[in-house]
């Protein structure tokens, strides 16, 4: 290890990216190291040097993810290459796990490099196999609880660290989303719906027509209603306007980056399936999830004969209902709105949403995540790498505490 260490973090997903950047500036916060890695704009603007840009790399369903295959094997050997010729001091692989457990096992078979996986691959099921994983890392960061009891069962050296939307996204005091509001230039009596419609292009064409149909006739219903708009980074706005204008809201709508403003502002939000749903509950904010794929992906679905009880994630955390699901054919303009609208005009519902979304945060864990991570990473480097006045100085758990034990305090 050299005076300054180095760790390389490979994040394919928005979301991982996200996961990666906050991992990041936790790790700086707590100690000098170089940052290296893939990933997106959020790692880039945390610090990270990247040696490839992954957007585009994720996909939803086979056929699209087949498409992305060819570059994918390009990039690895690359990686693979950069790897031996650098030797990092840690590998930190992010979610991924298409092609992250891949990059692990070749790993294992051409050097000797620590790898720590922070969100193992469908860590979320309650049903995961890590038979896979046993053997091909050295420690794993979970976000849920249950995971990280199945991959001790396979021998796997793993903490449940908790999820870190908990450390981005706070349950909105009324005076906080009263300011939010204000400066959105939202009037007090409007309703506000966000609209959350996807991260990737297949989710954009899927999705916004149906939701801001949704909105259209919100609007017709509502009268006075304010709707914001998420944009990812990689999503062109111009595109999404031209969706607005289709159907006539674009005049009622203000277009924002990211989610944590506007699920902290919305009185209620219409999310495409994803990690905006959890963001969404993190804020306690009632909610309609919606999502509709390809023809292709439907196809694919029927083929491979998916059995699963939802696919919104504060409903699969809870393991029941929590939320109202919207799926492929369901998930139509008229039904959506009619939700949406339900939930809207019913203030008991309203009320009781917000307590069962409320119930699906605490079981995210407690904030300090990254913080958590970030210590385990350390950790595997060596004595000496971590500033000893990064833990605890505030008189909280120190860093690297799991979420048990910061529970139980």
């Amino acid at each position: 290890m050299g005076s300054v260490p180095e760790i390389f973090a490979i994040a394919g997903e928005p979301s991982g990216d996200q996961h990666a950047a906050m991992l990041g500036e936790a790790l700086q916060q707590q100690g000098d190291v170089l940052l290296t890695g893939i990933g997106q704009h959020g790692m880039r603007r945390a610090g990270f040097d990247l040696l490839f840009d992954s957007a585009g790399w994720s996909a939803i369903g086979v056929v699209e993810s087949l498409k992305r295959v060819p570059r994918l094997v390009v990039r690895k050997h690359q990686l693979l290459h950069h790897l031996q010729k650098t030797r990092p001091d840690l590998l930190v692989l992010v979610d991924f796990g298409a092609f992250n457990v891949r990059i692990a096992r070749s790993i294992r078979n051409q050097m000797d490099l620590p790898v720590l996986y922070y969100f193992p691959p469908r860590s979320w099921s309650r049903d995961a196999r890590y038979d896979r994983l046993s053997g091909l890392v050295d420690r794993v960061a979970t976000p849920f609880q249950w995971s990280e009891a199945l991959l001790r069962d396979v021998g796997i050296e793993a903490e449940w660290v908790g999820h870190p939307v908990v450390d981005r996204i706070a349950v909105p005091e009324s005076a906080t989303r009263l300011r939010l509001r204000r400066e959105l230039a939202v009037g007090e009596d409007s309703a506000v719906v966000g609209l959350l419609p996807g991260s990737r292009p297949t989710e954009i064409r899927c999705n916004c027509p149906q939701m801001f149909g949704a909105g259209r006739i919100i609007a017709s219903e509502v009268g006075s209603v304010t709707f914001l708009l998420s944009r990812a980074p990689a999503i062109n706005e111009r595109t999404l306007r031209t969706h607005l204008a289709r159907h006539g809201i674009e005049d009622r709508t203000t277009i924002l980056e990211g989610v944590s403003d506007i699920v902290r502002a919305a009185d209620l939000v219409i999310a495409s399936s994803g990690t905006a749903t959890l963001e969404t509950a993190a804020a306690a904010c009632p909610m309609v999830i919606v999502y509709r794929g390809t023809a292709l992906m439907a196809l694919e679905k029927w083929l491979r004969r998916f059995n699963i009880d939802f696919v919104g994630m504060p409903n699969i955390i809870a393991g029941r209902e929590v939320v109202p699901e919207l799926i492929d054919r369901d998930a139509e303009a008229q039904s959506i709105a009619r939700a949406a609208l339900d939930i809207l005009t019913d203030d008991g519902e309203m009320q009781a949403m917000r307590d069962r979304l409320l119930s699906v945060r605490q079981m995210l864990g407690v904030p300090g995540v990254s913080d958590r991570v970030a210590a385990m990473a350390f950790d595997m480097i060596g004595p000496g790498s971590q500033n000893d006045d990064s833990l605890g100085m505030d008189g909280s758990a120190p860093a690297g505490t799991s979420v048990s034990e910061e529970q139980e305090r």
